[in-house]
């Protein structure tokens, strides 16, 4: 025997019948030591420990906890954790071999826990075959942090009790295995659950159980939007949601199941946003299983497996987006009268049969315009709230007027214009249209200038033709006194507004309406002040033209301005 033995032998004698404390220079202390004598080494603000009574010790006093060796707790320790404590796993391993009937490693009451291992492989295990428990929260305002290292157990691996009042879990990395049972068990009211990462692994009727069915009047929110969750062996899912919950997945979130990935049930609520879904493929096994009056929204996410959605009761399900690579997308046996409703997602097989009196909706056309010298091309997809669309033909316009022999995806065009393109898309037999809008601005030259002019109107020079037409309008009017009309026109196409027409109107109540890309601009020859431009911007009317203020004493069949001339051409 060398001497460092002999001398803890001794020494243990010693301690047994003085009770005093001694410990070796390294921190760790000599086998025999009582409880209060516990392996405790102090650095700064952390301890670390080497047996199971330093370690229980040490998380009741709070603070940071470090493993200095493996631990075997083979006796009953009954921890409660009332204060804020992080356990760095240091590489090493707890080992809770003594098991007893819902007896647990940790208790968390009104304290927290974060578990970490700075070196890896680190691990917590209980591995009674009946009553190898892990982490239990009660009390009021506990939480649970899981940043790495594994945690494995039989039966519950963390579980929130009935009567806990808010109590949060995070899981963020690390491992938490449950061979025989939930590897959460999540109750109690006002829970927050929230995962953004790790891996948890159940071989139990379910994954992960949630419900606030014992109590309370806050509901359970349980959030992942990362990490992965593995079910096998059980009929109640990955996750089993009971009631008073709500669940949201999304992100990059995995979870598999041999049976199903979620099971709805009572008046809970589940909003799938993304993640990825699968259940086994069996005759009998579904991705999400809905019953009750429980609801659940898809937006997102990929669902595989033979069954998609398996509804019963009156459950309602609410689908807008995802993508279901099940093989068939309903369970073939609707139980019950369920509500669904469909309004977007992509899926493998042909649900309209399923839903024979809804009529298809016009394809959601998405479009893409370039432009490269003078070339418009035209990059579309089209798909339908049911299935995919097919785009089968695309037909242009130029201001409204639809040009010939132009079907495909690209135009030439040239000037100022709005073109639009109707595109049709087909489904099945049936077939649908979308008009889409692209106003061309790019090509619009400059005015040139007066002297440039000659003795053009100037504010004719573009679409004089129309501008004409309106001129007529005005003076019919006039001539036969029919003041407080209206005219009504449309811009389309045409850059300017022409000071003639500004001039032409001035002193008169009438009114000239002008739309031109969903706005409306109203020029009131009352309302007209100096004309002191050859052309103005649409934008500019308000502002720098209709400047004036009508009086009540005006004579609206005489113009403002006898003269009527430009003062910047004297014309």
């Amino acid at each position: 025997m060398n001497k460092k033995k002999l001398l803890a032998l001794v020494l243990a004698a010693l301690m047994s019948v003085s009770g005093l404390t001694i410990a070796f220079a390294d921190g760790t202390v000599p086998a025999g030591s009582t409880p209060a004598a516990a392996a405790m080494k102090s650095s700064g603000d952390a301890v670390t420990v080497t047996d199971a009574a330093g370690l229980a010790a040490a998380l009741e006093a709070g603070g940071t906890v470090i493993l200095g060796r493996d631990i075997l707790m083979d006796t009953r320790y009954d921890i409660s954790i009332q204060k804020d404590v992080v356990l760095d796993l240091n590489g090493y391993t707890i080992t809770k071999s003594y098991g007893d009937s819902n007896h647990y490693l940790f208790v968390i009451e009104g304290g927290s826990l974060t578990v970490e291992d700075s070196k890896g492989n680190g691990r917590i295990e209980a591995p009674d075959e009946d009553y190898g428990y892990g982490i239990q929260l009660k009390g009021s305002g506990s939480s649970f942090e899981l940043r790495s290292g594994t945690i494995q157990t039989t039966q519950e691996t963390v579980e929130i009790d009935n009567k806990a009042l808010n109590s949060s879990v995070k899981i963020s990395g690390g491992t938490l295995i449950s061979t025989k049972d939930s590897v959460l068990g999540v109750r109690g009211s006002g829970t927050a659950v929230e995962i953004t990462g790790g891996e948890m692994t159940s071989g139990g009727q379910r994954g992960v159980y949630i419900s606030g069915f014992y109590g309370g009047t806050d509901s359970i929110q349980f959030t992942m939007t990362g990490g992965k969750l593995t079910h096998s062996g059980g009929i109640n899912g990955a996750i089993q949601l009971a009631q008073n919950a709500t669940v949201t997945i999304g992100g990059t979130a995995e979870i598999e199941s041999t049976d199903k990935a979620v099971l709805v049930q009572s008046n809970a609520i589940l909003n799938i946003e993304g993640g990825k879904l699968t259940s086994s493929d069996t005759d009998t096994s579904s991705v999400i299983r809905c019953t009750d009056n429980s609801t659940t929204n898809i937006s997102g996410g990929t669902f595989s497996g033979r069954y998609g959605v398996d509804t019963g009761g009156t459950a309602s399900v609410n689908i807008s987006g995802g993508t279901f690579d099940a093989y068939t997308t309903f369970f073939p046996s609707i139980l019950g009268n369920p509500s669904i409703q469909i309004t977007g997602g992509k899926f493998k097989d042909d649900i309209s049969q399923y839903f024979p009196d809804q009529k298809m909706p016009a394809p959601e056309v998405t479009v893409t315009f370039s432009d490269s010298d003078g070339v418009l091309t035209l990059t579309a997809d089209a798909f339908h709230r049911l299935t995919e669309a097919r785009i089968t033909s695309y037909q242009w316009y130029k201001n409204g007027i639809m040009l010939d022999g132009e079907t495909g995806t690209t135009l030439t065009v040239d000037g100022y214009a709005t073109y639009s393109v109707v595109v049709q898309a087909e489904y099945k037999n049936m077939t649908s249209e979308r008009t889409v809008v692209y106003d061309y601005r790019e090509a619009v030259p400059e005015p040139p200038d007066s002297e440039e002019s000659g003795d053009r109107e100037y504010g004719d020079y573009y679409g004089n033709e129309k501008w004409d037409e309106v001129k007529k309008e005005i003076a019919k009017l006039i001539e036969d006194e029919e003041f407080g009309e209206t005219i009504e026109m449309s811009a389309t196409g045409l850059p300017y507004f022409p000071s003639s027409v500004a001039r032409a109107l001035k002193g008169y109540d009438i009114t000239l309406e002008v739309r031109k890309n969903g706005v409306t601009y109203k020029v009131n020859g009352l309302e007209i002040g100096s004309i002191d431009k050859i052309w103005y911007e649409f934008e500019e009317l308000e502002t720098e033209l209709l400047t004036e203020t009508p009086g009540d004493e005006e004579d609206s069949s005489k113009p403002a301005d006898e003269n009527k001339t430009n003062p910047s051409t004297g014309r």
